[in-house]
Order: C-alpha cells, then sequence, then structure tokens
C-alpha cells in the first residue's frame, strides 16, 4: 500500500516529469541534434547543482543554528552564497554528462524499468524517513537527515540490481582478443546524428570494452583472478556513478518545489 501522505504524493508527482524524460531519453536521444543533446546536458547540469545547493544550505542552516549567534555577520557570509553554488554547478555538469550518456547507453528496458521503479521507492522512503526521523532529530536537520537515509537505501538497491544485471546479461566474448581490439569493437557500434555525442558515446563504449575485456582475462602464473576482479570492479564503479548521478537529478527535482517554501521546509 502507499503512503497515504501528500507529501508522498506530491513529492511522485514531481518525479513523474523526470521519468518521462528519461524514456524520451531512451527512445529518442540518439536522433537529436548537438543543439538539443547540449540544452539536455546543461538542463539536468542545472536541475543536480540545485539539488546539492540546497541541500548544503540545509546543512549550513543547521550549523548556524547550533554555533553562531543569530546577530552574528557570520550568519549571513557561512549560509551558502554564490561561490558554493560555482562549485556545485561545475560537479554537477561531471553527473551529468555520466547520467546523459549512461541513459543512452542502458542494455535493454530492464534497466529502464529499474529506474523508472527507482522513481516512488524514492518518495516512499523520503516520506517514511521524515517520518521515522522526526522525534529524534532536530527541525532544521531533518530535512538533510532523511535525505541521507532516502539515498543510501536507494543507492544501494539500484547499484545492487545493475550489477546483478551485469553480471547475468550475456556480454561479448573478448577472451581471444586484445585489450585495443575490444574497446575498438565496442568503440565502432556506435552511432548519433550528433557529431559531440556519438564520440562521447564511442568514448564510454569503449570504456565499456576495457572492463569486459578486463573481466575475461587472469595474469599469467597467478591463481588468482587478479584482472578479473579488477573488471567487475570497474563496472561496479561506472554502475554506482550513473545511480549516483540519477539519484541526486532525482533530488533536484523534488527540491525545486521547495524554493518558494519555508527555510525548515526542504
Amino acid at each position: 500500500m502507499l503512503p497515504p501522505s501528500s507529501a508522498f504524493r506530491d513529492d511522485l508527482l514531481w518525479l513523474l516529469p523526470l521519468g518521462f524524460a528519461l524514456i524520451g531519453l531512451y527512445r529518442f536521444g540518439r536522433l537529436l541534434p548537438d543543439a538539443a543533446i547540449l540544452a539536455i546536458w546543461l538542463s539536468t547540469t542545472l536541475l543536480i547543482a540545485l539539488g546539492h545547493f540546497l541541500r548544503l544550505r540545509i546543512r549550513r542552516r543547521a550549523w548556524l543554528q547550533a554555533y553562531v549567534s543569530p546577530a552574528s555577520v557570520l550568519q549571513h557570509w557561512l549560509r551558502g552564497g554564490a561561490l558554493a553554488l560555482l562549485v556545485r554547478v561545475f560537479l554537477a555538469a561531471a553527473l551529468a554528462l555520466a547520467l546523459v550518456i549512461g541513459a543512452l547507453r542502458l542494455h535493454g528496458p530492464e534497466e529502464l524499468l529499474l529506474l523508472l521503479t527507482s522513481l516512488p521507492l524514492i518518495a516512499a522512503l523520503r516520506w517514511g524517513a521524515g517520518r521515522q526521523l522526526k522525534g529524534h532529530i532536530s527541525p532544521y536537520y531533518l530535512p538533510e537527515s532523511a535525505w541521507r537515509v532516502t539515498l543510501a537505501l536507494t543507492f544501494l538497491i539500484l547499484c545492487s540490481a545493475l550489477l546483478a544485471q551485469s553480471w547475468w546479461r550475456a556480454g561479448p566474448d573478448f577472451t581471444a582478443v586484445t585489450l585495443d581490439q575490444a574497446a575498438w569493437h565496442m568503440a565502432l557500434e556506435e552511432d548519433a546524428s550528433s557529431a559531440v555525442l556519438e564520440q562521447a558515446l564511442a568514448v564510454a563504449a569503449a570504456m565499456e570494452g576495457v572492463r569486459w575485456w578486463l573481466a575475461q582475462h587472469g595474469l599469467p602464473r597467478l591463481q588468482w583472478p587478479l584482472l578479473e576482479l579488477l573488471g567487475w570492479f570497474l563496472v561496479l564503479l561506472a554502475n554506482a556513478l550513473f545511480v549516483w548521478a540519477w539519484l541526486h537529478c532525482c533530488v533536484g527535482m523534488m527540491l525545486m518545489r521547495k524554493l518558494w517554501d519555508s527555510p525548515c521546509r526542504a
């Protein structure tokens, strides 16, 4: 049963457009021109940066309430301003690139469905964490505490599910080829209407080819699969980066409606 809460319903309604955007990008992203891809990347960057910045303001507000006098000038200087936002924009740009490329290179509808399923999961966990922590955490830090619990649980679930799919999914057989041949084979299979996007997809595919090659090879005269472990660690790392970017995009989307709320509600 879904949580009978207007907060859950509102969060889910704000996440629905993100789900439709993900479906559209997955289905038609490779057909878009350079300008459209740039617009999607910039929009995603701003959305992720917004979530990062608003959560930073929540943490700063809680710290200032606990340690700094309300009359101090430090209340203004330490609350988080243009410099903090600029740093978050640069970090968000890298996450947005990983998210856009990853969404275009999803391995079938199963992974797409997994990401779509995470939307109600995020809303439900956010609602449940806020409710459970309400009697234990300061009102100023409660929103951030709820976010941390929500993101940690969702991150573990999604990463585990994607890694399991990678483990069971049939991949290319690179046991009889060299490392550079594996990378080139994967890169040459990518195509897109946008020249910039095609190059980005080719680089991502080449890196995937390297991961698959490592996962299928061992070091000569060693009895333990060092390269295989390295390959699967890189698979986990790539999935983790993509999931982290996706979750922070969801955070930015959910926090957009909080821009006009009272300071303690975020």
